[in-house]
């Protein structure tokens, strides 16, 4: 019979640590979400592809976000299409930044459809001003136009991370 003991400090860490010094409510906190369902977009119609809730615990806490999507552009049969994908960043309704994936009057094959596949990535540095819960948001719109001749634009692989990062010069508002 042998008997085994681990080590462990009150912080619960099990090797040296600094968390007398900087407690873990100083560290930084990672979120994510993810999604590799198939989403069909409307036109005109911007749409919630993914959401992030990041909780924050000091003024001015900076969150670095990144984001990345698929998406794809399906061609009604006819050689000539145009089509406008924008993919933008939300903190609740705030924008914070947009990036466009556009083709216009481009000519293909005779009676041939066409897909068109694309990664938008976005990466992004957000300063929250009060302590706090904030939703992120991935926000996709297929803006239409003239003789654009698309059949259907779909987001597939979908992604949003964040870390949020406190001040180090400031003591926790909420303890965790």
């Amino acid at each position: 019979m042998s008997l085994y003991f681990e080590w462990r400090k009150s912080c619960g860490c099990r090797v040296p640590c600094n968390c007398d010094a900087q407690p873990r409510g100083m560290e930084p906190r990672y979120y994510f979400n993810q999604s590799d369902e198939m989403l069909g977009i409307e036109a005109d119609t911007p749409t919630q592809a993914i959401e992030l809730k990041v909780k924050t615990h000091f003024p001015n806490e900076v969150v670095k976000l990144d984001a990345m999507i698929e998406a794809f552009i399906l061609t009604e049969n006819n050689p000539a299409y145009s089509f406008i994908v924008e993919f933008s960043l939300l903190r609740e309704t705030t924008p914070l930044t947009s990036e466009s994936f556009a083709l216009i009057n481009q000519f293909g094959q005779n009676d041939c459809e066409k897909t068109i596949i694309n990664t938008t990535k976005i990466i992004w540095t957000d300063i929250i001003p009060l302590p706090g819960t904030y939703t992120y948001y991935l926000e996709v719109n297929h803006i239409t136009l003239p003789n654009q001749n698309i059949a259907s634009v779909e987001v597939q692989d979908r992604s949003l991370t964040a870390i949020a990062f406190p001040s180090t010069k400031q003591k926790p508002a909420i303890k965790e």
